[in-house]
């Protein structure tokens, strides 16, 4: 694609598993991710970002160049637009829920821990940890949560920093 860079290999495997991970997930539900490459966290954790907000400041920032070259690879491969912020959470943040948007995202942890209680849209998440859908999660995983689905991090105890991949619909 015109104007962008060719990926790291770690970088490329995470797209190639990414796109995997969406197209056999979409229509069945929710998914965690782990990549294969061992070097996937380090080389996610060396694209360029946005400096972190200040306190008060808003916690979701577009993606940098690096992590826009990653959206357009995974967008060529499942058709899609791809649009990356990267999130901040601060230490004690309140409980953080994602907004519904009818759109498939994937949620990679690059920094830090949180739980993450996940449900469909419409229905009431289970108040307890026994629900079957919360987990918590760390640096390394992503999740992929299906457009009928929405989440809620808590236990938010160490910034922690996020990169949500928004899949909004086909390429023009």
């Amino acid at each position: 694609m015109p104007g962008q860079r060719a990926l790291s290999q770690p970088i490329q495997s995470f797209v190639d598993e990414l796109a995997l991970c969406v197209a056999a997930n979409g229509a069945k539900g929710p998914a965690l991710l782990w990549p294969e490459d061992p070097k996937t966290l380090s080389a996610l954790l060396e694209l360029d970002r946005p400096a972190r907000p200040g306190p008060g400041a808003e916690s979701s920032v577009p993606g940098g160049p690096g992590t826009e070259d990653l959206a357009a690879e995974l967008g060529h491969r499942l058709n899609l637009r791809v649009r990356p912020l990267f999130r901040f959470l601060s230490a004690d943040s309140p409980v953080v829920e994602s907004a519904p948007n009818g759109a498939e995202r994937t949620v990679s942890f690059l920094e830090g821990a949180c739980r993450c209680v996940l449900w469909r849209v419409g229905e009431d998440p289970a108040p307890g940890p026994s629900h079957p859908l919360g987990m918590r999660l760390r640096s390394g995983g992503t999740l992929f949560v299906p457009r009928d689905h929405t989440y809620r991090l808590s236990e938010i105890h160490a910034p922690t920093t996020l990169l949500e991949l928004h899949l909004e619909g086909p390429d023009s």
